[in-house]
């Protein structure tokens, strides 16, 4: 997929010095780290996949929601994928 800049902007959010802090900022900081800078690409793995909803879905609203939702929705949906 191709994030746009605002896209990115919601994924750069997380510190990158969060990313041993639990399971979301690893994710958050994964992504960070494998999208093309230069074109937006990021490729999903079936586990980020997976992940993307869960996080911003199963664990009550931190804000995480509304970033995923943010980073992803456009490409995946407003359910990230779910149905």
């Amino acid at each position: 997929m191709i994030l746009t800049a605002a896209e990115i902007a919601e994924l750069d959010k997380q510190d990158p010095a969060t990313a041993n802090d639990g399971g979301y900022q690893g994710l958050l900081v994964s992504l960070q780290h494998r999208i093309n800078r230069a074109t937006g690409q990021l490729k999903l793995t079936a586990d980020d996949l997976r992940r993307i909803p869960t996080y911003a879905f199963d664990y009550g609203n931190g804000g995480w929601e509304d970033r995923l939702v943010g980073a992803f929705g456009r490409s995946l949906g407003p359910r990230l994928g779910r149905p």
